[in-house]
């Protein structure tokens, strides 16, 4: 029998889509409380007192509380996943943190408000193309820094993947899902492919 995390979040949420999929790659099972989005639950006592900064996901790991969706994956590699989702090679360990806490403080913060407007507001109308034009042209250099970096790579950590594909690859996956051009991006689609193709991707980010 697998091993049970408890964790609060939803489904729709990129920072809970990593944690779901890294769990998943493990083998961990997840207890899902709905929370947070349409959900709420954010400012409920009992979920304040795990997380009091009202975002999501939290787990929880016999009693052992975690918050901040990063964090947790560099948890769980650790605790569950050396030689696995974890390098055991230092040097691709230290690459693979390197491109979790990247997609954290660089990629997502530009790409989030472009996904916004593009998946999840409702109204057409209230679009401005124009500006959403420029934040997607905006996104070119960023994403070549990953298409270069994935030169001669099956993985962002070099040739096994680790968990710095899993942030990465749900910011791909979002990217991909808005109806823009996505660039010429060779060694990302390649890479997007072998990484999408994995159950614990199609079971838990796809949607």
């Amino acid at each position: 029998m697998s091993k049970t995390l408890k964790m609060w979040g939803h489904r729709g949420s990129s920072c809970c889509q990593k944690v779901l999929w890294s769990a998943a790659e493990l083998g961990l099972s997840i207890d899902l409380t709905d929370t947070g989005g349409g959900y709420g639950g954010l400012g409920a006592p009992d979920y304040l007192a795990r997380n009091p900064n009202r975002v999501v996901p939290t787990i929880e790991d016999d009693g052992f509380v975690m918050w901040e969706s990063s964090a947790i994956l560099l948890y769980l590699a650790t605790a569950y996943g050396r030689g696995t989702l974890e390098p055991e090679d230092a040097r691709a360990r230290g690459e693979a943190y390197r491109w979790t806490v990247w997609q954290d403080t660089t990629m997502r913060p530009k790409l989030l408000p472009l996904y916004h407007s593009w998946i999840v507001v409702e109204n057409p109308m209230s679009r401005h193309l124009d500006e959403l034009e420029e934040k997607r042209k905006g996104m070119f250099d960023t994403w070549m820094i990953v298409e270069r970096h994935l030169a001669g790579r099956d993985y962002m950590a070099g040739d096994q993947f680790s968990l710095a594909d899993i942030p990465m690859g749900v910011m791909a996956y979002w990217w991909y899902l808005m109806p823009i051009d996505h660039f010429d991006l060779p060694n990302i689609e390649a890479w997007y492919a072998r990484i999408s193709a994995r159950p614990a991707f199609k079971e838990q980010v796809l949607r």
